[in-house]
């Protein structure tokens, strides 16, 4: 692991730790509550703890380079070929269309759609504000370093895993949505979603892509009524549909 990597993983779990034990003990003693003013900038700052460790990080480690100003402009550059928007936009409602399709082999009656498809371009800025922008840590940062050194299986897995194992907090903070999940469908709905998110970003280099990508996949929580992660079965399906996107969108890497 080299120096910007050490430092990256270090800076992310103490802001982390730092701000989910806040939350955790705030709302666990009742002192806060989730979704107040004040709860909400310190949970929020836990939550967005991957991107603020990896701006630290570029930061420090290109101050004599332009590498910090390409890693900005990654993050807003929202000119891409349409080829790349149309993934982004369809690989994650594909994954929650699968779901639905797992559901209904498991004997569940029920509709695909909660609400309109069209609702998500509605709430998928929203989505990018709570939770997309973790994608300048995960994607912006993290695995283009594992590529470095691994192979675009391994460094997806391995993003996959550490995104998984980081929502961990989440589960004792009281009233958070992480406490109505199980926490391994969930864990395999990240990897589902990494192996998507690879080919994105190893083709475009584009964080902003990833963000929406994430964002897009978010917004599908709340106008599907199967989710990606409601059991072991579902999710694992979602994760074997999201490999055989990967693989076929899967760009040369050595």
């Amino acid at each position: 692991m080299n120096k910007e990597l050490k430092f990256y993983t270090a800076l992310l779990i103490a802001i982390s730790i730092t701000f989910y034990t806040i939350s955790i003990i705030t709302t666990q003693l009742n002192i806060l509550t989730f979704g107040t003013p004040i709860f909400m900038i310190i949970y929020g700052i836990a939550g967005y703890s991957p991107s603020i460790a990896a701006i630290i990080t570029v930061k420090r480690y290109n101050r004599k380079t332009n590498e910090f100003k390409l890693f900005l402009k990654s993050i807003i550059n929202i000119k891409q070929k349409p080829t790349m928007y149309l993934y982004t936009i369809f690989t994650p409602i594909i994954l929650w269309v699968a779901a639905y399709i797992s559901f209904k082999t498991q004997g569940r009656d029920l509709d695909m759609l909660r609400y309109p498809l069209s609702l998500i371009i509605f709430i998928t800025p929203f989505a990018i504000i709570g939770g997309g922008l973790e994608e300048i840590g995960w994607r912006g940062f993290l695995l283009p370093k594992l590529l470095e050194k691994f192979s675009l299986i391994k460094a997806t897995l391995i993003v996959g895993c550490v995104w998984s194992i980081w929502h961990i907090p989440m589960w004792f903070v009281v009233g958070s949505h992480q406490q109505k999940l199980i926490f391994l469908p969930f864990a395999i709905s990240c990897i589902a979603t990494s192996f998507i998110m690879t080919p994105l970003f190893y083709k475009t280099r584009s964080i902003w892509l990833c963000i929406l990508l994430h964002a897009i996949d978010n917004a599908c929580s709340y106008v599907f009524y199967a989710s990606v992660d409601a059991n072991l079965i579902t999710s694992i399906f979602t994760l074997i549909v999201a490999i055989l996107l990967f693989y076929i969108f899967k760009p040369y890497h050595n």
